[in-house]
């Protein structure tokens, strides 16, 4: 009978001790869920994020600090579609790392005459001193600009009104 009741006893005590550790998880976990409930009550009350910090011109830096070469034009020609791929690379001449530029593409033949202008937008980083290849493509529907490209021996490409956007 001893035994009976101290096997009793002790069930009842582990019970006891795995409800208070259960009682102990759970207020642990609502103490985080909490915490977390104000941080994003916070996040939502706080409004839009901040824009990204366009570099103003320090001294030092060059006025554009975003260079642009063409390396080759392929003229493309499809059952439905025609067009020009312009292959372009871009190169940070600055000290300082940029994640994304913007500005617009001129491009201009050997006398200077306006070719094509362009908005064009970069969004990955680019580290001092380093070169991206990118694309840009000139559908036939463009017929002016896509004649001129094609008679055009010589092509400069600059971009103009540059934005740049760094760290803080």
């Amino acid at each position: 009978m001893k035994t009976l009741i101290f096997f009793a006893l002790l069930a009842s005590a582990g019970a006891v001790f795995s409800a208070v550790s259960t009682e102990v998880r759970v207020t642990g976990l609502e103490h985080r869920v909490t915490k977390v409930e104000k941080r994003v009550t916070r996040i939502e009350r706080g409004g839009a994020a901040a824009p990204a910090r366009v570099f103003s011109k320090k001294k030092g830096q060059p006025e554009d600090p975003i260079a642009v070469y063409l390396l080759r034009k392929t003229q493309v020609i499809g059952k439905e579609k025609m067009g020009l791929i312009l292959y372009l690379e871009f190169e940070n001449t600055a000290h300082i790392r940029y994640y994304a530029f913007n500005g617009n593409l001129v491009f201009t033949d050997e006398n200077g005459a306006g070719i094509w202008n362009t908005a064009y937008a970069y969004s990955e980083p680019l580290m001092p001193g380093s070169r991206a290849k990118a694309s840009v493509v000139l559908p036939s529907t463009q017929t002016r600009e896509y004649l001129k490209f094609i008679r055009a021996k010589k092509i400069r490409v600059k971009l103009e009104k540059q934005e740049v956007y760094g760290p803080p």
